[in-house]
C-alpha cells in the first residue's frame, strides 16, 4: 500500500508542475504578444512620421535680393521654392519663414494680401500645372514653382554688402530648409542673386 501511495503522490506533483509550466508559458506568450503589438504600433507611427518628414520638405531654387534706392541694403527678398521630389502637398499658409543676419531675425507668416509688412510674406505662382495654388489656399506640390516675397525694409534685418544672412523655411510637417550665405561685395545693380 505504501508503494502505490508514493507513486500517486509523485504523479500529482508532476501534474501540478506541468500545469504551472503551462500557465507560466501562457502568461509569457500573452506578454510577448502584447509587447509585439505595442512595438508594431510604434513602428507604424515612426514610419508615418518619417514619411511626413520627407514629404513636407521644401526646396529653395533661388533667392534674389532687391536693393534700396541707394544700393546700400537689400530691401526685398524673393525666394523661389518648390516641394521636394516625391513630396506630398505643402500648405504655404502654415509655413513659417525666418530671415536674419548676425544681429537680428524676423519671423514671418503667410499673408494673402499686399503690401507685405514686417511679420508677413506673400507668395505668387510661377508654375502650377496642377492648379493647386490660389492666394486663399496656397498649396503646392513637386510640380509647382512659387515665389515668396519678403519686405526686409519693414523689418530690423539689414543686409548691406558682405553680410551673413540666414533663411529658414519651416513647413507644417517635415524638416526645416535652411540657407546660409553672404551678400555680395558690392551692389552694382538693383537686383542681386543671393542664392545659389
Amino acid at each position: 500500500m505504501n508503494v502505490k501511495t508514493k507513486k500517486g503522490a509523485v504523479g500529482i506533483g508532476t501534474l501540478i508542475i506541468f500545469i504551472a509550466m503551462v500557465l507560466v508559458a501562457a502568461i509569457a506568450a500573452a506578454v510577448l504578444i502584447n509587447v509585439s503589438g505595442i512595438l508594431q504600433q510604434k513602428s507604424m507611427a515612426t514610419g508615418k512620421e518619417a514619411i511626413e518628414q520627407v514629404s513636407g520638405n521644401l526646396v529653395v531654387v533661388s533667392i534674389r535680393g532687391d536693393t534700396d534706392t541707394g544700393r546700400i541694403n537689400i530691401a526685398g527678398m524673393n525666394l523661389s521654392i518648390t516641394a521636394a521630389a516625391g513630396a506630398g502637398r505643402v500648405d504655404l499658409s502654415q509655413l513659417v519663414l525666418k530671415v536674419g543676419n548676425s544681429n537680428n531675425q524676423s519671423t514671418l507668416t503667410y499673408s494673402s494680401g499686399t503690401p507685405v509688412d514686417a511679420t508677413h510674406f506673400t507668395a505668387y505662382e510661377v508654375r502650377d500645372p496642377t492648379n493647386l495654388f490660389t492666394a486663399a489656399t496656397p498649396v503646392i506640390d513637386g510640380s509647382a514653382l512659387v515665389t515668396l516675397n519678403v519686405n526686409l525694409s519693414a523689418t530690423t534685418v539689414y543686409l548691406p554688402v558682405r553680410t551673413q544672412y540666414h533663411v529658414e523655411l519651416i513647413p507644417e510637417r517635415g524638416a526645416p530648409t535652411v540657407i546660409d550665405g553672404v551678400t555680395a561685395s558690392s551692389y552694382s545693380t538693383t537686383i542681386q542673386q543671393l542664392y545659389p
